[in-house]
């Protein structure tokens, strides 16, 4: 599902990814870890065609990193919760999902479907009207796992998904996660 040949990145000479190689096979939970500049959240935003490599080889499904052709097939496939959850502070819970959903052109019957289920699943649907700005970072961090997943991407990327959570939220994403790997995604 997702093969990485050698990938690298530099910044103005400075080598944030160097020549890193791995394979994630289909409906895997893969954990990348390393310390703080280690080049995790570099890596992620390459494979999201956010940022261009510098050199190596990296597929996600059939597609490759880098062909301008694939990029916004990967990015149809994918779903991103970012280490900064980017929400509409002035929108509710549920215009920010729907807003997103429509971004990725789901039919309106399963957008509201999915809205429903992800703001179930995560404990959110109670608050659905209430704005994005008025929630705490732990239910901010839930929203933005509902919006990378309201299209039904086949691969996940969570960059720190449980970072300045409280324990409780913490676990809620942990458990969701695991849910989530049943139905076959790759994380």
């Amino acid at each position: 599902m997702i093969d990485v040949e050698n990938l690298t990145k530099k910044f103005d000479g400075v080598i944030a990814v160097d020549a890193l190689t791995f394979h994630i096979d289909e409906g895997e939970l893969f954990g990348f870890l390393g310390p703080n500049g280690a080049g995790k959240t570099t890596t992620i935003r390459m494979l999201c065609c956010l940022i261009s490599k510098t050199s190596g080889k990296a597929r996600i499904a059939d597609y490759e990193i880098g062909n301008p052709q694939d990029s916004l097939k990967i990015r149809k496939i994918i779903g991103i919760v970012p280490d900064n959850v980017g929400l509409y502070n002035e929108l509710t819970a549920y215009e920010n999902l729907d807003f997103y959903a429509k971004l990725y052109e789901v039919p309106d019957k399963l957008r509201k479907q999915n809205i429903e289920k992800f703001l179930k699943m995560l404990g959110l649907w109670e608050k659905k009207d209430a704005t994005a700005g008025t929630f705490s970072k732990g239910m901010k961090q839930k929203l933005a796992i509902a919006r990378a997943l309201v299209h039904e991407p086949k691969i996940l990327f969570l960059d720190e998904p449980t970072a300045n959570l409280d324990p409780e939220s913490a676990k809620t994403v942990r458990d969701f996660i695991l849910e989530l790997k049943t139905e076959k995604r790759t994380i």
